[in-house]
């Protein structure tokens, strides 16, 4: 049955890469291994995706892990795919194998290939690129991080030289990154220096380290602020530490300004942090009409008005949309199962703090309302199954009541960070879903609220 599954994939494959009517059409095919409860899901990286508007694509593989995929593609994008970054362009064709314990190691062939396995050693800006989470800064001294950000640099500039035949636009912004990468080793230097116990972190302690070596950070940032980096998203991630007013007033970076283009992009950030984790609330809703009505970019106004569009069917009122969980025990439930009760959710994770901080307080509500017409229903977002396994019998929680959820299927929720609650009425339709947290006064005045008005 295996090798009969493993043929038709293979068939699918070759039925997509003779399909060549599409010449913006990407095709995928490949295997996923060790993914676990990971969402398998291809990630765009463009602008747009950092507003929640990007062009995902959900991967479906067969019981021996493999998967064919094919989408539109309008212009080259960064994507990730588990750790593994990749950059795609329209009519791509490639064959891979990711293995999401160990990116390193994946295996890469067809178009653009070598592009892949390049991006395969890009350092992770987040783990301070170069310092790898610390474990290479070796001295207190800031020299030694120079020689080190310039010798790796010098590897990484060389194997993408010798990449053969890759577009303009991807040597430029890998270019770009290779700036970013040595600067963010040197900004990432203080903090990584605090763990190694060489002083303790202060804002004021990062400036007196860089400030020694202003000069050759404002020599390596020199032509970073151009709207063409926007597309890189290593750039986009950087842009404020670049105009840091604090760097900036000891004379580190003092001449990059931010574009207006920036300048927007910055704006509509803030707004859709605001609409991601309040929902689309009278508040939220007058600062977006205001902005449609200012003077700004058509693309940038095109995006606030579909991020408006996507929050809409969240409002209170509008009915819940169904999800699918399993308990402990392997057994699947419905949230709708729930209807004609009153419905508290409990969006959580066995690494999330503050979700694990708001349980107790969930728990005694629970109990308290234990003789109402209401369902409290804890739904983990883990992909470390054991762990919340271990975690629910360490703290005797009942493991028929206790549900698991792939990230991927709370799309329709907008869920982008947790803790996250839902409070959704006896008809099934929305109340709040992003409701108060357990400890809050205001979760019991609304619930007594509804119990009453269900009477």
């Amino acid at each position: 049955m295996k090798k009969f599954l493993s043929v038709l994939f293979l068939i699918a494959f070759i039925i997509g890469c003779a399909d060549k009517s599409g010449t913006n059409k990407v095709k995928l095919s490949g295997k996923l291994i060790n993914w676990g409860n990971a969402s398998k899901i291809l990630i765009d990286e463009s602008l747009k995706s950092d507003f929640g508007l990007g062009n995902n694509v959900l991967i479906e593989t067969n019981e021996n892990d493999e998967f064919y995929i094919s989408f539109e593609l309008e212009e080259a994008t960064y994507y990730s795919l588990g750790r593994n970054k990749l950059y795609l362009t329209p009519g791509d064709e490639l064959e891979l194998e990711i293995d999401y314990r160990d990116p390193d190691q994946s295996i890469f062939s067809g178009d653009h290939a070598a592009i892949q396995e390049y991006l395969c050693g890009v350092a992770f800006p987040k783990s301070g690129s170069y310092l790898s989470g610390g474990s290479f800064l070796k001295s207190p001294e800031i020299q030694q991080t120079f020689d080190l950000a310039d010798s790796i640099t010098a590897i990484r500039q060389e194997l993408l030289l010798n990449l053969e035949n890759p577009p303009d636009e991807f040597i430029d912004l890998e270019q770009t990154r290779l700036q970013l990468d040595k600067i963010n080793t040197i900004l990432s230097m203080p903090i990584y220096g605090s763990f190694k116990g060489y002083w303790e972190y202060t804002e004021d302690q990062k400036e007196q380290v860089l400030v020694s070596v202003k000069d050759e950070l404002n020599e390596m940032s020199a032509g970073l602020m151009q709207d063409n980096h926007m597309k890189h998203p290593n750039f986009r991630g950087m842009l404020l530490d670049l105009v840091n007013p604090q760097l900036q007033s000891s004379g580190i970076f003092d001449h990059l300004l931010m574009t207006p283009f920036m300048k927007e992009y910055d704006e509509i950030g803030a707004f859709v942090s605001q609409i991601e984790s309040e929902g689309l609330i009278k508040r939220i809703e007058a600062i977006a009409d205001n902005y449609l009505q200012g003077d700004h970019s058509i693309e940038y106004k095109e995006m606030v008005k579909e991020k408006l569009d996507q929050y809409s069917v969240l409002m209170s009122g509008q009915s819940a949309m169904d999800i699918v969980f399993t308990n402990a025990l392997g057994e699947e439930k419905a949230l709708s199962e729930y209807k004609g009760e009153l419905i508290y959710v409990d969006l959580w994770a066995t690494w999330c703090g503050p979700c694990i901080d708001e349980l107790p307080a969930f728990e005694k509500l629970k109990e308290d309302y234990k003789d109402q017409p209401i369902s409290f229903v804890p739904i983990s977002i883990d992909t470390d199954v054991e762990r919340w396994q271990n975690y629910l019998v360490k703290n005797d929680l009942p493991r028929d009541k206790e549900y698991l959820i792939n990230r991927l299927d709370l799309d329709d929720y907008k869920v982008i960070t947790i803790p996250r609650y839902f409070l959704i009425d006896k008809a099934f339709n929305i109340i709040d879903v992003f409701a108060t947290v357990p400890s809050d006064p205001e979760t019991r005045k609304i619930i007594n609220e509804y119990l009453r008005g269900s009477e």
